[in-house]
């Protein structure tokens, strides 16, 4: 059953969410927590000091962290676990559990609300040109949804799931008042939060959180229909134009590379290249819409609209 609880932030969201997921560490006794990786700092940390360093509201991602808690995982099944994930990164974490790779069961997940990221390019060009850190930005924002859409990546702009869910704890930010306070959600009913937060939270910011999650999801619906119906014509627009541009791209394999899906379950090749294409259904089906594949694409192709209108498709094929 899931327990609402808020904390005041008194002016600091960042520094509170870090000091709160700190305190979390040393209640559950964890070994070792893998976060998303910043722009210096590593992905494992080994103690909750280190959490100083850790911003997971930071509008850049770099990679998917789900593959790293995967890895972490297999390499030591005696450590107790801390993940810290967005809600794309969750969803590949399950994904990934439902092939075998992970049990979430033995972890501590941790997911926060996204407020969008920019591209890697433009998120250290604004970085360099602005005296404002763009996290306070982002998170000035949060209150209204987050910065205009457009201005991040395309698959920030078209996620309709940007809330954090199904985390063992899950931090709420989206429209709220995040300088006065943010939300904690409860969903492992052993997690002792009383002496951790500020008391349960009001209707009102569970109400309004609610409100604008829903308002984001309309509209980033919105936005994902138009820029799949403004697709080149061009462009792969079924299955089977799909396979032919893999096979097109012959030895590249880098948007597969990246994809945490992969790391677990790698589509496979035919004789001469081809993807088989059980295969390619069961890996676009399970796609995590991070966007990483389309973030590595040497040619600069608009991939998570291409995954996204033919796994549309697939899933209507699938429903007949």
């Amino acid at each position: 059953m899931n327990t609402e609880w808020s904390l005041n932030t008194h002016g600091d969201p960042l520094g509170t969410l870090q000091k709160f997921i700190a305190a979390l560490w040393r209640q559950t006794n964890l070994d070792a927590m893998v976060v998303p990786p910043g722009i210096e700092n590593g992905s494992l940390l080994k103690t909750p000091e280190q959490l100083k360093s850790v911003n997971p509201f930071q509008p850049l991602m770099k990679a998917n962290t789900a593959r790293r808690v995967v890895e972490a995982a297999q390499k030591s099944s005696e450590t107790r676990l801390g993940v810290l994930l967005r809600p794309c990164e969750m969803r590949a974490l399950h994904e990934m559990a439902a092939r075998g790779a992970v049990r979430t069961q033995d972890l501590l997940i941790i997911c926060v609300d996204c407020l969008g990221t920019f591209p890697a390019e433009e998120y250290e060009w604004r970085a360099a040109r602005s005296a404002k850190s763009l996290t306070k930005e982002a998170l000035r924002f949060a209150p209204q949804g987050g910065i205009s859409a457009y201005r991040y990546r395309p698959a920030c702009q078209m996620c309709t799931q940007p809330g954090a869910v199904g985390g063992d704890v899950n931090i709420g930010v989206l429209g709220l008042p995040v300088r006065q306070s943010m939300l904690v959600q409860a969903r492992n009913g052993k997690l002792v939060l009383e002496s951790l937060t500020d008391g349960m939270a009001e209707g009102v910011l569970v109400a309004k959180r609610e409100k604008m999650l829903a308002k984001i999801s309309d509209r980033h619906g919105q936005t994902r229909k138009r820029v799949i119906n403004g697709l080149n014509a061009n462009l792969p627009a079924d299955l089977d134009a799909l396979m032919d541009q893999f096979e097109a791209c012959g030895e590249c394999q880098s948007c597969l590379d990246v994809c945490p899906i992969c790391s677990v379950d790698y589509p496979r090749r035919v004789k001469g290249g081809r993807m088989q294409r059980e295969d390619l259904v069961n890996w676009l089906v399970s796609c995590a819409g991070c966007g990483m594949c389309e973030q590595a694409c040497p040619k600069s192709m608009p991939l998570s609209s291409i995954f996204s209108r033919v796994r549309d498709q697939i899933e209507v094929e699938l429903a007949l």
